[in-house]
């Protein structure tokens, strides 16, 4: 990876280009299905959108290919990793959110996220943000999960909630 010392107007610019895409309507609602589904899912939540007929699947693909794409262009020199990491660090959130799924993924589709993953291990400012990033989410999940109640099982008849209606 051949790396320029400092961002030019170049780099401004394809940042804006880029910040101007997110703002698509179908990528919005892509990104936005991150967050609903991927961060905190469970596996078979994820396992579900990896369906090409799930009606998330076309979001998933447009979401992590768009993220790809900008990866490449940090691996080939076309985009500075730090201006990257000033505006695109969304990806590396993303990468974030899958990672605790990554094997099963990646057994079914071997490339998924791999020149995000690339950069975020080669470049030490994207690996620190990862880091912090991955620390962020673990500490959420552990606590969203103390906060669940236990599951009840399921009793025949009425509920409470029901009785109380009538």
């Amino acid at each position: 990876m051949d790396m320029r010392d400092k961002p030019d107007m170049q780099d401004a610019d394809l940042a804006l280009k880029l910040y101007d895409l997110r703002r698509e309507t179908e990528m919005r609602k892509a990104r936005a299905m991150i967050g609903e589904v991927v961060a905190g899912g469970s596996w078979k939540d994820v396992e579900k959108i990896l369906d090409y007929e799930h009606p998330r699947n076309a979001h998933l693909r447009q979401v992590t290919g768009y993220w790809e794409m900008v990866a490449s262009f940090v691996l080939r020199g076309i985009f500075h990793p730090a201006v990257y990491l000033d505006t695109c660090s969304e990806a590396l959130f993303t990468l974030v959110c899958f990672k605790p799924h990554m094997e099963q993924i990646r057994a079914r589709w071997p490339n998924f996220m791999m020149r995000t993953d690339e950069i975020a291990r080669d470049i030490p400012a994207l690996r620190e943000r990862v880091e912090h990033l991955d620390a962020m989410m673990t500490k959420w999940r552990e606590e969203t999960a103390s906060r669940k109640p236990a599951r009840k099982s399921k009793k025949k008849g009425k509920t409470k909630a029901k009785r109380a209606k009538r």
